[in-house]
């Protein structure tokens, strides 16, 4: 017996405007006009002789049979989307694009990324730089590179690397002092930190014995790149992934001030959209990066 299904474009088109609640994000989402989904979803409405909408004059409202029929779409969409996406993984080909900043990418990601495709011949990944945070709704981009705590609704998180602080300059800030410095040396002198993480700068000096700082001299920055680039210019000491630093130490950019370094609750996560069955190419892209990290930090 054939199966008696609505059209795939009307499930797919009521289901997304459903999800977002918008005809508008709707037709975003699938590259489609705004008309469009509005169309679909009417014929949907036809087609099962029942209303889904109700449409007011700024916005729409899912009906009583709209709200139970939603979520039942959402989860086959899933089904199909996992199914799908396992079968491609099984062959691990085709382009990932995954978002990052050119900051960490360059640092970490970039200088290694040679030996991913060699152990990977048929799986390329394509780096597409960018500071921003995206919105995977609205972009092509099937991951990324994300700094924070590894909690952001809607997608999945693998932690690559946590953080270990601690404090860096260029040689030319601190002339010609000894290394390493007192922690009350560091503490009289200029200190960048990321947006809303003072807190990084007094649990370092917490663990390095300080019971009373002085007023401290503070600089704060939007972003880590733009926090190391206060060190790098040599006028004043970023408190900074160590990971981060490495290189710059090695060529004599930068130099560490004091050997203490200190965890924090952030690192680097690669995320994603969350499904039912996870791009197995993102996973595998995640595991070589947390043993290329794990390998430097050895």
């Amino acid at each position: 017996m054939a199966r008696r299904l609505p059209n795939l474009n009307q499930l797919r088109a009521f289901e997304a405007a459903a999800r977002h609640v918008s005809f508008k994000e709707a037709a975003n989402e699938l590259c489609v006009s705004q008309a469009a989904v509005s169309h679909q979803i009417k014929a949907l409405e036809d087609y099962l002789e029942v209303q889904l909408f109700n449409r007011l004059t700024r916005e729409v409202q899912l009906t009583e049979t709209g709200e139970a029929y939603a979520p039942v779409l959402t989860r086959a969409l899933d089904e199909i989307e996992g199914a799908t996406a396992e079968v491609l993984n099984q062959r691990m080909e085709g382009t990932i694009v995954i978002s990052a900043a050119p900051f960490y990418s360059n640092r970490l990601v970039l200088p290694r990324l040679k030996r991913f495709h060699d152990k990977n011949p048929g799986l390329r990944i394509q780096l597409r730089f960018e500071d921003d945070v995206i919105d995977f709704q609205k972009t092509d981009v099937d991951a990324g590179l994300r700094y924070g705590d590894g909690k952001w609704p809607g997608l999945a998180a693998i932690l690559l690397h946590g953080d270990q602080i601690g404090p860096v300059c260029s040689p030319s800030f601190i002339g010609n002092k000894s290394l390493p410095l007192r922690p009350t040396e560091i503490a009289d002198m200029t200190l960048g930190h990321i947006e809303g993480r003072m807190h990084d700068w007094f649990d370092w000096f917490k663990s390095a014995g300080i019971k009373n700082l002085p007023d401290l001299t503070t600089v704060e920055y939007k972003n880590r790149a733009r926090m190391l680039d206060l060190a790098l210019s040599g006028n004043g000491i970023a408190i900074a992934d160590s990971k981060l630093t490495q290189t710059d130490e090695a060529t004599g950019q930068l130099v560490r001030l004091h050997p203490l370094t200190v965890a924090t609750s952030r690192g680097m996560y690669l995320v994603f959209p969350k499904s039912l069955r996870p791009d197995q190419r993102i996973v595998e892209f995640a595991d070589w990066m947390q043993n290329e990290i794990a390998n430097l930090a050895a």
